[in-house]
């Protein structure tokens, strides 16, 4: 499938199933993004079939001439280092009053790192051109809505290559990406991760996310970049369905729409929606609340819940713990985990370390729901 094609797809699939239609013609009338292309990321071959009333183009050096402040959206390319430095206060003020930037790849080091540091960084590793799996993280955060139900349709796992499992989709690494290391764990929130990074290269996080000063500004960091020509076409529809949904929720909370719940997804491709499904009520679910952005639990009926400390594991010592064992968050197992391995005390629930400075960000437990404390 083109990139046209894909992005085709994407409008049609929220419009007509994914109960966005108010959304995406609220994107068409308000949304504004400015992508500014790199010597790797050539963002024009998918900015231009993105749906937005404003899609500009443009190259490093003429970011001087911008007005950034009438974008949501600014997207620098990697590598980035040909921004002029004399930009970067604009980029950072950009940010500072509101708006989103996303990043790619190198850039992690040239506008990250030198504008926003402290939050996540360049682990000096390179990757080789290497196709990866990835695991979603965070499924319902707004980045990711319908991601995880719309890759799991049969339309992408007929095209999915055999080793990708059905909730997986495969992200194109060029040679020498630069893997993300998260300095700030209580601030960034990683939402998709690949282990086959972190086994070969020392880091997990793919996309990766946080606010930055007091008036809703954002930055997001992906590994590789938005086109990932070798992913596949369920890989480019992820990342397709990624990039629209951040320009919707930056235009939602702009427009002050109201979200629309999840369960009026589909279970089939090819089964159009023919009428609204009732709103279900979640209880015990962990729930965002706008206000800090940090997920803290919900209770039903009398009590309160309950916590749970955060123990390190000494495997050598522990009897019951085995390396086969499966990490309640990522699923996989401790056989080349080569770090520290945690455990939820109530529940004897283990975890990669990584994963449960994930997992703390969320609140609670993955199997027994208490409140993770260290």
């Amino acid at each position: 499938m083109s990139m046209k094609d894909i992005y085709s797809e994407v409008k049609k699939r929220k419009m007509e199933a994914l109960d966005k239609k108010d959304v995406v013609q609220a994107v068409e009338k308000h949304g504004k993004i400015l992508a500014i292309s790199g010597r790797y990321e050539k963002p024009k071959r998918v900015v231009e079939h993105m749906y937005a009333s404003v899609k500009n183009v443009i190259k490093e050096r003429e970011i001087m001439k911008e007005n950034l402040s009438q974008y949501d959206v600014v997207l620098i390319g990697c590598p980035g280092s040909d921004i002029p430095h004399a930009s970067y206060p604009k980029v950072k003020d950009f940010v500072m009053n509101g708006g989103w930037l996303i990043t790619t790849d190198w850039a992690l080091q040239s506008i990250i790192e030198n504008i926003f540091p402290g939050y996540i960084r360049w682990n000096r590793a390179k990757t080789a051109d290497a196709v990866v799996p990835c695991q979603i993280i965070q499924s319902n955060h707004p980045f990711l809505d319908g991601v995880l139900s719309e890759i799991q349709q049969s339309k992408w796992q007929k095209q999915s290559e055999k080793n990708t499992k059905k909730s997986e989709f495969r992200w194109w690494l060029e040679t020498r990406s630069f893997p993300i290391q998260v300095l700030n764990h209580e601030a960034v929130r990683v939402l998709i991760s690949s282990w086959e990074i972190q086994s070969k290269w020392g880091e997990s996080p793919v996309l990766v996310e946080f606010d930055y000063g007091k008036m809703g500004g954002r930055i997001i960091h992906m590994i590789s970049h938005t086109h990932l020509q070798k992913g596949g076409a369920k890989g480019k529809y992820a990342s397709a369905l990624i990039l629209t949904n951040i320009l919707d929720e930056k235009v939602s909370q702009k427009m002050g729409l109201s979200k629309k719940p999840t369960s009026g997804y589909v279970s089939d491709w090819q089964t159009p929606q023919t009428q609204a499904q009732p709103q279900q009520q979640f209880i015990q679910s962990p729930v965002e609340t706008p206000q800090n952005n940090f997920v803290t639990p919900t209770a039903s009926g009398a009590g309160l819940t309950g916590t749970s400390q955060i123990v390190e594991l000494d495997a050598s010592s522990s009897g019951n713990f085995s390396y086969t064992s499966k990490c309640v968050y990522c699923g996989y197992d401790f056989t080349e985990h080569m770090g520290k391995i945690f455990i939820c005390k109530e529940c004897n629930t283990p975890y990669h370390e990584s994963c449960i400075n994930m997992q703390i960000n969320e609140g609670t437990c993955k199997n027994c729901s208490r409140i993770l404390l260290w």
